[in-house]
């Protein structure tokens, strides 16, 4: 008869528990699920944190006299959802978004941002080529901020990819039209193939 003791440790392992625990294992062992804390791309990101790129080189010049001062830039390393081609959008950071872009924006745009608002993105192809694609700027149901409807296209353009990729995003106004536009210009790293750490990611600003 067994004991109270041996009772406690029998256990039955359903086939669900297996593959479960088999998934588990097998997503810790996908590079795309594991971080980056190394000294080195530290190095890379802090060099890269304190760069200061210019993003009229990214406008064309019939353009570039209309516009109006730049909001400080959204930084972001890019993630496997943000160019999977199903997925077709953008995720910002609630915080980069509040901080440095919603104070370009007027009271009534911010209502509308639920339902989004038409928006035109600069940036260059993998060619050096200065493209623009109109898109969309809302706000998802819990707050996130996205861009959308274009940005399929513009990644495809721009050959965007994920880990290696930082982007710089600035929000501005043509002072003509007062439309909405933001220039996205990328720093590729290939030596860096995994999400950043929080340690890493705590020394971008």
């Amino acid at each position: 008869m067994a004991t109270p003791t041996e009772e406690t440790k029998k256990f039955i392992i359903t086939r669900e528990d297996r593959e479960a625990a088999e998934t588990l294992i097998a997503l810790r062992r996908d590079i795309r699920y594991q971080v980056d804390n190394s000294m080195e791309t530290l190095m890379i990101i802090q060099a890269w944190n304190r760069s200061e790129p210019n993003p009229r080189e990214n406008i064309p010049n019939g353009d570039v006299d209309l516009v109006e001062p730049f909001s400080k830039p959204i930084k972001k390393q890019l993630t496997v959802s943000d160019v999977k081609k199903d997925l077709c959008r953008l995720m910002l950071g609630k915080d980069q978004v509040k901080n440095k872009t919603s104070p370009l924006l007027n009271a009534s745009e911010i209502q509308r941002l639920t339902e989004g608002l038409n928006v035109s993105v600069y940036g260059r192809s993998e060619k050096g080529m200065l493209v623009q694609n109109n898109m969309t700027f809302k706000m998802w149901c819990k707050g996130t901020p996205v861009l959308t409807s274009g940005w399929k296209t513009f990644a495809e353009t721009c050959d965007l990819k994920e880990h290696c990729d930082f982007l710089h995003i600035w929000m501005f106004r043509k002072r003509d039209t007062r439309e909405i536009c933001f220039v996205i210009q990328k720093a590729t790293h290939s030596t860096i193939t995994k999400p950043l750490g929080k340690e890493i990611l705590d020394q971008i600003n």
